[in-house]
């Protein structure tokens, strides 16, 4: 296995880049720390495959490799089950899938998976900073943990320098469909209110006593009082 990036080469020599611009969906890849990578997980799901397209964003004059695959438990080994692999560029002149059986910092516990099923694979520089890792793989592989349509994926990602262990790897959590297809939002259409009004409501009017009318019967009776004070004391 030879650690170059020979898509690299041929990329500068011929002035080939990718991009990811005609993907349906995208995710935003996270560090352990909640903190942005920068890099962006694209993807367009079919009936029985998923196309796939990484941007990793970091350039580096020694070069970059990148990877991202399935996982049961959002970490490289699996706990039981099938063997965790991933898709690498950056490793080989084409991007293969991994099997990953140990941590081992030799690299010996990453190996070529024994079949090859990938398609459409590459490994560019991007049209905008740094690499981008493109694949189209089957949903569901002998062997491999399965990519749930409609379910919690846990996709684990790494990149790093040739010769070198990662210096990014995170996990992100990720249901494919319920991206692709958000609910819509709730409204009240089918509610048709009647908006408040006061017509039932006849209420008298208040009496300002200071009006004309209130003040005239005032006077009117204390004419009428000093008229009888004058009548007795005749």
């Amino acid at each position: 296995m030879k650690l170059l990036t020979a898509a690299t080469t041929l990329s500068l020599v011929y002035g080939a880049a990718a991009s990811c611009s005609d993907y349906d969906n995208e995710v935003k890849l996270m560090d352990q720390t909640g903190a942005d990578t920068g890099g962006t997980l694209y993807y367009t799901l079919g009936d029985e495959d998923i196309m796939v397209c990484v941007h990793n964003p970091t350039e580096s004059e020694k070069g970059i490799w990148t990877a991202i695959g399935f996982s049961s438990n959002g970490k490289m080994l699996a706990d039981d089950g099938p063997t965790h692999n991933s898709i690498i560029g950056g490793w080989t002149d084409t991007p293969m899938k991994f099997d990953m059986t140990s941590q081992a910092f030799d690299g010996s516990g990453v190996t070529p998976s024994a079949t090859q099923t990938l398609t459409d694979a590459s490994y560019l520089p991007s049209d905008d900073e740094g690499m981008v890792l493109k694949f189209t793989k089957k949903l569901e592989e002998d062997g491999e943990v399965p990519i749930k349509t409609n379910g919690e994926n846990k996709i684990i990602f790494s990149w790093g320098e040739p010769m070198s262990f990662h210096s990014v790897y995170s996990h992100v959590k990720v249901n494919f469909m319920a991206a692709q297809d958000p609910p819509e939002p709730e409204t009240n259409d089918e509610v048709d209110p009647v908006p408040e009004t006061n017509d039932e409501v006849d209420t008298e009017p208040e009496v300002d006593p200071m009006d004309s009318g209130a003040v005239n019967n005032v006077l009117a009776a204390g004419t009428a009082a000093m008229a009888f004070v004058t009548a007795v004391m005749l």
